[in-house]
């Protein structure tokens, strides 16, 4: 009996190992769009959307297969907006990460800077700005899905989102954008790929809590061994 709980606490490690860092939902583009939309909106003005349903191009390049491709259509501000399998209650990703690739196909003239990644939600709207410049070449962004660079509303001069803030956005998750518009004029095409929204990792005090009650049941298997020689 003793055995099978060390098999079955070795067991349950290696998974619990296996399952750090896999996605709760993703998008790779494999073969369409995925359900993913283009909207514009005002930006930090209000983040109004203006227009919506614009449909992104398929392509086959991506990372390493299929992306697709949003043309900046006007003088707003452009965005990825991601479909309902994003959407909702994700307060399992609370802690953990969205993930992406990017670059542009066709850039405009000179960059131009406004919030990356915008989540709305709980009557709130969440800001999170990652890089003053986009590259030709594919490049992965990773966005921590917890306090401290997240901004209320206003990009460049919001107060600070809170975790309790965050996690009621994430629970109640109406919209999740991503940029699509990194330059100007209006002529830019912008890629995406591999959207992934991850549960935490676990602290290495889990792993340390694991391993020593795995200590204990081999320390248990090793004394009845040896009261049964």
């Amino acid at each position: 009996m003793i055995r099978l709980s060390v098999f079955s606490a070795c067991f349950f490690v290696a998974l619990t190992h296996s399952a750090v860092g896999s996605p709760l939902v993703s998008s790779t583009f494999d073969s369409d769009a995925d359900g993913w939309t283009g909207i514009t909106t005002d930006g930090s003005s209000s983040w109004s959307v203006i227009s919506s349903g614009l449909a992104p191009v398929y392509s086959a390049d991506g990372v390493p297969d299929g992306s697709i491709v949003l043309a900046d259509p006007d003088t707003q501000w452009s965005y990825f907006s991601a479909p309902g399998k994003f959407l909702g209650d994700q307060s399992a990703a609370f802690g953990g990460s969205l993930q992406f690739d990017s670059r542009y196909v066709i850039a405009g003239s000179s960059y131009v800077n406004e919030a990356d990644v915008v989540l709305k939600g709980a009557g709130l709207t969440l800001v999170y700005d990652i890089t003053n410049s986009l590259p030709a070449t594919w490049t992965h962004f990773d966005v921590t899905l917890a306090s401290g660079a997240w901004q209320l509303s206003d990009t460049f001069s919001g107060v600070p989102a809170t975790d309790a803030q965050l996690l009621a956005v994430l629970s109640n998750l109406d919209s999740l954008w991503i940029n699509a518009e990194h330059f100007t004029p209006v002529q830019e095409n912008i890629a995406l790929d591999n959207v992934n929204l991850l549960a935490p990792v676990p602290e290495p005090q889990t792993y340390a809590m694991l391993l020593a009650g795995l200590g204990l049941l081999v320390f248990a298997a090793q004394r009845e061994k040896n009261r049964s020689a």
